[in-house]
């Protein structure tokens, strides 16, 4: 699974955070691909972070305040239900 961040943070300072798991590389413009060794730290600061950029690839984060009206980043369970039932929608299948 690619996770991606938005390069400009928003007006509350969090970036954009997005996953696909049939992606290999980033797929909009303006956002960076995450490492996967990077994926949990991003989504665990909820994308309330700087990012670390190194000749244009993000090489690490430096986590932020998240504001407290934020609601909580989805759980990787969470996450991955929503995958699946954006890929049954786009191939049709029936849950």
């Amino acid at each position: 699974m690619l996770t991606i961040m938005e390069l400009k943070a928003r007006e509350d300072g969090g970036h954009g955070l997005q996953s696909q798991s049939h992606r290999t590389e980033c797929w909009l413009e303006g956002w960076v691909a995450v490492p996967e060794e990077l994926a949990e730290k991003v989504w665990s600061c909820g994308g309330y972070c700087e990012p670390v950029l190194e000749e244009g690839r993000l090489v690490d984060v430096v986590p932020g305040q998240r504001p407290e009206e934020a609601a909580p980043e989805p759980t990787a369970e969470e996450r991955l239900r929503a995958d699946v039932d954006f890929l049954a929608a786009v191939t049709g299948v029936e849950l």
